[in-house]
């Protein structure tokens, strides 16, 4: 039977799965076009994996984000610049924090409308039919 707290965490799942992808591959984007050393390749390559998991034990899921600290000490060395590479980057707090505290945070609160439950609960059923 499909409950309200499944289709719940299934729509908490999209979302944050929707934005670490969006968070890592916007970093990865600015890492390649402005950074052309060999370790910068590797992280580069490292958020095209999308470091991202979630661990459901007990009563509520976990969720991880891998973030490199290195990207806030780049995002804190070239926030000192006025012009030249700051503009251009988005490492740290205009991705991060800009989308977990503009996007998430108000789609968590007040996205899972009631269209969207019907929505939760047809792709649900579609998945897994014999469960119910």
């Amino acid at each position: 039977m499909i409950t309200d707290e499944l289709i719940r965490k299934q729509y908490i799942k999209q979302i944050l799965k929707r934005d670490a992808a969006f968070i890592y591959e916007t970093q990865a984007e600015v890492i390649r076009r402005n950074f052309t050393n060999e370790r910068a390749k590797e992280l580069a390559s490292f958020l095209v994996k999308r470091p991202y998991r979630i661990v459901e034990d007990g009563l509520r899921p976990a969720y991880y984000f891998s973030i490199f600290p290195y990207l806030r000490f780049l995002d804190i060395q070239y926030s000192r610049q006025l012009e030249g590479p700051r503009a251009r980057l988005a490492l740290y707090n205009r991705v991060v924090w800009g989308r977990l505290y503009h996007e998430t945070i108000n789609d968590l609160r007040y996205g899972l409308t009631q269209d969207m439950k019907k929505e939760i609960q047809a792709w649900l059923e579609k998945m897994n039919p014999e469960k119910l």
